[in-house]
């Protein structure tokens, strides 16, 4: 009989358990499915872009680090050259750039512009050129013959502008860049400046005279000198042999100008003084801090002082009757023998007794370290009029007197 009860007991609790799973099932056949629309899938499992991920710089993250403004009459591109100088890959979305000219340059496409940049992303120490429009270029790095499509910004389809329109005045400007904040009423303070406009005491921007120019940040280290004094900037020209890693240039092929990149390699040679002078009557040049003076001897002397050297084993000088770097030929058959690797101020002096008569001369200064790697330290210098002595002139040229001073 208790066995029978027991029986019954287990009997009762399978029928409700079977009673309460046919509900269930009923139930769940009772509620559609719900079916997530495409749209709504690919709103909650999208691929995540790197813009997403990657921080925008910080305030002290971007400098301007070059400036192409241009001087001569041509309408070859102007650009502004931007430098992340953090260990980091940061984004410049938001960050502002603000332009302002000499009130009475009516030859810029506006006194007053701001102007905001989208999602770019720059590798730590990367840089980014804000171009007024496309132009030729020497190209950087492994897409030769053309700067990296991530290191290039058209202001033109940003901003507009006629074909050659100037963004920056040649007399006087004011570049300020500003980086986003994070609360939306929060106030906009400049992250850096640049350029002469306004400044206290007023200096005037360097140039190579009737030709493009450039200027290139001084730096020390990743610290950036002020970009409102004059002594904060140098023409890439002549004094920015820590930049020059051949001949690079956007808009034309005779720009002087690193654009695209920062050396940031120890320099094998850090070049205060490079000068090539005729040796005439009355001629005077300083060579190892000491005034010498020549008797005509109808050579040029070339003359150059190094601050630092490293591993260097000596120089060549090149020499061209044409501007461009693929027209350069070295003129001393002989090495002239570099310091080594020396912290010393060093001096040293080549003669070019090859030169002609009425000729227009560049020259540049190439150093070979003892690895054999050779590296131009300046862009040219130019020497023009005649070589030697002017009693060979039947009759001196009324230019003479002026071009010997």
């Amino acid at each position: 009989m208790k066995g029978l009860m027991i029986q019954r007991f287990v009997l009762s609790i399978a029928m409700t358990y079977m009673l309460a799973f046919s509900l269930q099932s009923i139930a769940n056949a009772l509620i559609p499915e719900v079916v997530v629309p495409q749209e709504l899938k690919l709103r909650t499992s999208r691929t995540v872009r790197e813009v997403d991920t990657v921080p925008v710089a910080a305030k002290d993250d971007i400098a301007i680090s070059e400036i192409m403004y241009a001087t001569d009459a041509s309408a070859t591109p102007q650009w502004i050259e931007l430098h992340n100088r953090s260990p980091r890959k940061v984004s410049l979305e938001g960050w502002e750039v603000k332009i302002e000219n000499h009130s009475e340059d009516r030859s810029v496409l506006a006194t007053k512009l701001t102007f905001t940049l989208g999602a770019k992303i720059l590798d730590a120490g990367q840089v980014l050129l804000l171009v007024t429009e496309q132009g030729d270029n020497s190209g950087v790095g492994k897409a030769k013959g053309d700067l990296r499509v991530d290191s290039i910004v058209i202001l033109k389809n940003l901003i507009g502008g006629t074909p050659g329109y100037r963004l920056l005045s040649h007399t006087a400007f004011k570049i300020t860049l500003m980086a986003p904040t994070t609360a939306k009423t929060a106030h906009k303070m400049p992250s850096d400046i640049a350029g002469n406009l306004g400044t206290i005491p007023e200096w005037e921007l360097p140039l190579v005279e009737g030709e493009r120019s450039s200027i290139v940040r001084e730096y020390k280290g990743n610290d950036t000198s002020d970009g409102a004094r004059v002594n904060g900037w140098e023409l890439a020209a002549e004094e920015s042999t820590q930049y020059i890693r051949g001949i690079t240039y956007y808009g034309h092929l005779s720009d002087h100008g690193t654009p695209g990149y920062r050396e940031t390699d120890p320099l094998p040679v850090e070049l205060s003084h490079f000068r090539p002078a005729r040796r005439g009557k009355s001629t005077e040049f300083r060579l190892a801090r000491e005034l010498v003076r020549e008797k005509p001897t109808g050579v040029i002397t070339i003359t150059w002082t190094t601050q630092s050297e490293i591993n260097n084993a000596g120089f060549f000088i090149r020499r061209s009757k044409r501007r461009s770097g693929k027209f350069f030929n070295v003129i001393n058959a002989a090495m002239v023998l570099g310091a080594g690797t020396i912290n010393e101020e060093q001096s040293y002096t080549y003669t070019d007794t090859t030169a002609e008569p009425n000729v227009v001369y560049y020259y540049q200064l190439e150093c070979v370290s003892v690895d054999g790697t050779r590296r131009i330290l300046t862009r040219f210098t130019r020497l023009k009029g005649r070589v030697g002595n002017y009693s060979l002139f039947e009759e001196a040229p009324f230019w003479w007197k002026d071009f010997k001073r």
